[in-house]
Order: structure tokens, then C-alpha cells, then sequence
């Protein structure tokens, strides 16, 4: 298995320490990190795949990065530590038998730090994309994913905002691909601020509305 590590950053102070972790965690499996930014000064990380993000948006960074990949497994992950490097391979061991394997969580052995209001907010949303897209996935907001390069490029994704998983699990389901919940612990994270807000949340609303009307 080649594993392709995809973190996506934008003025992130901690994405040279996660590179670091992320070679201590994966060192028996070959593989890459690609970092897609778009900070205001490009970052100095060694030993990684440095690529200056040309589009606007998380989800098309994410594109980015698949694009350059050479792995057979591709690996997207926040690059503020909120996903644990751990983590990965409990992602990877689901590989021999899933299409797409989310970090979730809200399955059991899960667990959450963030803040409460957070939870509250992502909790509705959760629901309403459950209901609207008939998606049953606990964490089907999830930022942290393993998934087959070929199922990359079985479908056309056109990401609003950084909920591009969204997209991937909602049509993995619809074409009848495997997919694996699996248990991750996410921490509240560590340095900087975040992105999401108001208008990341009307953005996903309007997401989740293009994908029920969108045609194969």
C-alpha cells in the first residue's frame, strides 16, 4: 500500500511539527505527505510534497492534492493537530476490505474535546445532512478520511467550502462503495483560529441542497 497524506493549511503554525508526527506514525508503510497551502507566506516543512494552492476553498485544495498523489490511498487530514497522526493507520487497516474509511467521532470508542457550542452546532448539522441526504454515518461531517485513489476518479466532485468528505461518502453510498466508520478521539485544537463560521455553515447548507438535486 502506498499512502498518500493530503493536509490542506492556510496560515496553520503547527503543520511542520504534524508532518514530523506524521513520518513517526507511518514508518513501516511507504508513503507521502502533501501539503496544499494558501498562507500568506508559504510554510518551510521538510520532507514533504510543498504544493502553492492555485483555487480558493478547503475542498479544492483537497482536489489539488489528489491530483499530485501517487498513492493508491489517499489520506486527508486537518493540519491543526485535531486529527490525531495516530489515527491514520487505525484508518488504513480498514483499507483491504472499505472503499472509504471516516474518521467518526461519534461511533463507539469516539471521542470528542472540543468545545460545547461546537458540538451543539455540529451535531444539527450532522442531522440535517442525515435527514436531507438519507446519509446514515454518525460523523458524516468528518474532516479525516482514507479513501481509494480510484474512487477519486469514479466521480466528479465540486466541493463548496471545505466539506468535500461530505460529498465522497454521499455519492460512495449512492454507487454502492464500502464504507467503514471508524472510532478517532478529536482534539480541540491546538494553535490558531479556526476557519468555520456562519458562513461556512450556510455554504454547506447550500451543498447539501446542490447534491440532492444533482444529477449523475
Amino acid at each position: 500500500m502506498y499512502v498518500s497524506v493530503v493536509v490542506p493549511t492556510k496560515n496553520e503554525p503547527s503543520a511542520g511539527k504534524l508532518a514530523k508526527e506524521i513520518h513517526r506514525q507511518l514508518a513501516r508503510v511507504k508513503h507521502e505527505i502533501i501539503v496544499v497551502d494558501k498562507s500568506t507566506m508559504p510554510p518551510k516543512i521538510k520532507n514533504v510534497r510543498l504544493l502553492i494552492q492555485k483555487s480558493d476553498g478547503l475542498g479544492n485544495a483537497v482536489l489539488e492534492g489528489v491530483k499530485a498523489a501517487r498513492g493508491d490511498v489517499l489520506v486527508t487530514m486537518d493540519a491543526d493537530f485535531s486529527h490525531r497522526p495516530q489515527d491514520i493507520k487505525k484508518l488504513l487497516e480498514k483499507m483491504d476490505y472499505y472503499d472509504v474509511a471516516i474518521g467518526s467521532r461519534f461511533v463507539e470508542g469516539g471521542k470528542t474535546t472540543d468545545v460545547a457550542h461546537r458540538r451543539i452546532v455540529s451535531f444539527l448539522m450532522r442531522k440535517i445532512v442525515s435527514l436531507l441526504l438519507w446519509l446514515p454515518i454518525k460523523d458524516n461531517m468528518s474532516g479525516f478520511i482514507a479513501v481509494r485513489a480510484s474512487v477519486y476518479k469514479k466521480f466528479k466532485l465540486n466541493p463548496i467550502g471545505y466539506k468535500i468528505n461530505m460529498e465522497i461518502l454521499y455519492k460512495a453510498r449512492k454507487a454502492g462503495l464500502k464504507i467503514a466508520e471508524v472510532p478517532i478521539t478529536f482534539v480541540k485544537r491546538r494553535q490558531g483560529k479556526s476557519k468555520a463560521g456562519i458562513g461556512e455553515t450556510l455554504k454547506i447548507l447550500l451543498y447539501i441542497l446542490r447534491l440532492q438535486f444533482e444529477r449523475d
